[in-house]
């Protein structure tokens, strides 16, 4: 999706890395594995010594051989610049967004949910004021907000001049305008010897894990977060070691 929404603006595409920094998609990187996830065998806060400080760690990115600064992000344009976060990555970048040319923050339009407590005050006026209404018009999972919120911009936004951050978001607000807040379902939770049954036995009839957790969820009604079912998925199916 944000490769998409970076085709539709003609901009540059940027891959922010917790292993590398702040990495141009056209750039050749080694292979690696880092994740500022706190709960996965290739987290970084299993690889330091002491406390783990995700901001600071990626500020020390910026620096390295693979890595961009966010001055370079700049450059001699004066476009918006569209940036897709988690809450993790939120928590990792924010610090060294605010030492960013101002320039830029003027030009900067956040897109992510329940971004507000991981990102600098000065940096809240930069988010875009999307919920969960998007889900009417470009249904997804929590995971994938902020893509898709980013990609809605570039689709409905983007295309018209901008006239400036409060102009764009005053048209984010009018798309959400007359949408209602999706109804929430209340799904059971089971533990994972549950859930690992319901996958076997649905595996004699389908494969393939985006529509077994589809099926998990809308025909079975259960409750289960996307890496858990990966994992659970990955045992099911014989392909733990993979």
């Amino acid at each position: 999706m944000a490769k998409e929404a970076a085709n539709l603006s003609a901009a540059r595409l940027y891959i922010l890395s917790a292993g590398l920094g702040l990495v141009p998609a056209s750039r050749l990187v080694p292979v690696y594995g880092l994740t500022i996830t706190t709960r996965h065998e290739q987290s970084i806060s299993q690889k330091v010594l002491g406390d783990f400080d995700p901001a600071e760690w990626f500020s020390s990115l910026l620096k390295s051989t693979y890595s961009d600064d966010w001055r370079d992000v700049v450059g001699r344009k004066s476009g918006r610049i569209l940036l897709a976060l988690s809450r993790p990555y939120a928590e990792m970048v924010g610090a060294s967004l605010t030492d960013a040319p101002p320039k830029m923050l003027e030009r900067l339009r956040i897109f992510g949910i329940s971004l507000e407590a991981a990102l600098p005050a000065t940096l809240h006026a930069a988010i875009a004021p999307y919920d969960e209404r998007l889900n009417a018009i470009f249904p997804g999972t929590r995971t994938d907000f902020a893509q898709r919120a980013m990609l809605h911009f570039a689709r409905s936004v983007a295309p018209r001049p901008s006239k400036g951050r409060e102009d764009d978001f005053a048209a984010v607000r009018s798309s959400l305008q007359s949408l209602k807040l999706p109804r929430l379902v209340q799904r059971p939770r089971l533990t994972d010897e549950e859930i690992l049954a319901v996958i076997k036995r649905r595996l004699r009839m389908q494969s393939g894990a985006a529509r077994m957790l589809a099926a998990l969820r809308h025909e079975e009604g259960v409750a289960c977060e996307q890496s858990r079912f990966g994992r659970l998925y990955r045992i099911a199916a014989g392909k733990k070691g993979m």
